[in-house]
C-alpha cells in the first residue's frame, strides 16, 4: 500500500513499457477516490489470497488422499518415519506444503491490512466512501464494536462464504455485502 521510491520507479517503467496504469504514488486517505481505491485493492488482495490458499490447501488434502489410495504402503510410511521412501512423492509433498505455508504468510499479511483498512474506514467517518461500498439503508445496522469483533474473528469466513470472480471491484463489493450480512 505504501510505495517506496525504488518501487515507484519500477512501476513507472512497467507502465511505460507495457502501456499499463498501475498506481505509482502513495494514497491520500483524505481524498475520496484514493481511499476508495485503497479499500478496493487491499480487500481484493485479501480475497484473492484466501482463494489461493484455499485452493492449495484443497490440493494438499487431495494429494494426500491420492497417495493413500495409490501408494498405501508409502502413505503409511509417512506416519511411521515421516517419509514415503519415494523421493518423487516426498518432493511433491514438500513442494505443496511449502506453497501452502508461503501462501498462508501472504494471506495473514493481507488479512491484517484488510482488517485495518475496514476499521479505519468506519472510524474515519468518511460517509461518502462508506456509502460507496455499503447501501445507505443498511448503514444503521452496523454497530462499530460488533464490526470490530467480526473483522477480528470472522474475516476469513466472510470471504470463504462470498461469491468470487477475481474482479477487484466485485471482490470488494461482495466482501462489503457479506460483512453487512453479518448484522442482519
Amino acid at each position: 500500500m505504501f510505495i517506496s521510491k525504488e518501487q515507484r520507479e519500477k512501476i513507472k517503467l512497467l507502465n511505460s513499457l507495457l502501456g499499463m496504469n498501475h498506481r505509482s504514488k502513495p494514497f491520500d486517505f483524505n481524498n475520496t477516490e484514493d481511499l476508495i481505491e485503497a479499500v478496493e485493492l487491499v480487500t481484493a488482495e485479501f480475497v484473492d489470497m484466501v482463494q489461493y490458499w484455499g485452493k492449495i490447501s484443497d490440493l494438499n488434502s487431495s494429494f494426500d488422499e491420492s497417495i493413500e489410495h495409490f501408494y498405501p504402503a508409502n502413505w503409511f510410511g509417512i506416519s511411521q518415519s515421516g517419509t514415503t521412501n519415494d523421493e518423487d512423492i516426498d518432493n511433491a509433498i514438500l513442494a505443496i506444503n511449502k506453497a501452502e505455508d508461503a501462501l498462508r504468510v501472504l494471506l495473514d499479511r493481507a488479512e491484517i491490512k484488510c482488517n485495518e483498512i475496514w476499521k479505519y474506514l468506519f472510524t474515519s467517518k468518511q460517509n461518502e466512501v462508506i456509502r460507496h461500498f455499503i447501501e445507505e439503508e443498511t448503514l444503521n445496522l452496523i454497530d462499530i464494536q460488533l464490526l470490530y469483533k467480526i473483522l477480528d474473528n470472522e474475516i476469513v469466513e466472510i470471504v470463504i462464504e462470498m461469491d468470487y470472480d477475481g474482479n477487484i471491484q466485485n471482490s470488494t463489493r461482495n466482501f462489503a455485502k457479506a460483512l453487512v450480512g453479518r448484522f442482519k
